[in-house]
């Protein structure tokens, strides 16, 4: 029987160091493995029945999520827009977003969970500086730090989220590839949540890899950041 956690936010290395004397478990044995949707650790046990593999499994479990509390997000078959979607249900919050190179795919995912229409205000493809700024993008901003910027990342995830009146907003601009956009190498990739608080958090990548995969790990970094946005809501204060 085997079960398995992941985690967001820290690296393999990072899991391999705090989790380090439960991987001498040898029933469950535990591997640590890097994922794109992040550092997952796999419990397997063998028993006779699958009761005594659960009982085996369940006090490392129990101990192992003791450790990594809040970086770990789900278990076996869960996905990141499943998590992030009940975190927006439990505080009661609306989301919207803003995509340029991803093309739609962050809010396809979203709206892959059942009931998200609770929590998903909408989404915008904004393909053209034109078009961010028609939406609510600071024109000054994308002038000043060109359309593929955190800068810019940042005004489009603050204007979604006030047009749509929803209480996060994300942005996401980049190069999908396989040519270079404005002076910027493909890959490159800035993401930004504006959940009306303080500054947008913000994260740039540079990913040397297809035009699906750099879409597609984008997406995933997205929703990455929006989960710490919303562990980080607790106490904060609205700007």
């Amino acid at each position: 029987m085997t079960r398995t956690l992941k985690t967001a936010g820290i690296g393999e290395g990072h899991v391999d160091e705090m989790v380090s004397a439960l991987l001498k478990s040898t029933n469950p044995s535990i591997g640590v493995y890097a994922r794109a949707d992040g550092v997952q650790l796999r419990l397997a046990a063998k028993a006779p029945t699958e009761d005594e593999a659960q009982r085996l499994i369940e006090p490392v479990e129990r101990e192992m999520r003791e450790i990594l509390g809040a970086f770990v997000w789900g278990a076996d078959d869960e996905t990141m827009e499943f998590a992030i979607g009940r975190l927006l249900s439990e505080k009661g919050l609306s989301l919207a977003t803003m995509e340029s190179c991803t093309g739609g795919l962050l809010a396809n995912v979203i709206t892959n969970v059942p009931g998200s229409s609770g929590y998903f205000r909408g989404g915008f493809v904004s393909y053209t500086a034109e078009m961010k700024i028609e939406l609510g993008a600071d024109e000054d901003v994308i002038s000043t730090h060109g359309v593929i910027s955190v800068e810019t990342a940042q005004a489009m995830a603050r204007a979604v989220r006030e047009r749509l009146r929803a209480d996060i907003g994300v942005g996401i601009t980049g190069v999908a590839g396989p040519d270079e956009q404005d002076g910027k190498p493909p890959g490159t990739v800035h993401i930004a949540v504006d959940a009306g608080l303080s500054e947008p958090q913000a994260l740039s990548y540079q990913f040397a890899q297809s035009r699906e995969a750099v879409k597609r790990r984008a997406v995933t970094t997205a929703l990455g950041l929006l989960r710490r946005a919303l562990l980080d809501w607790e106490g904060a204060v609205p700007r």
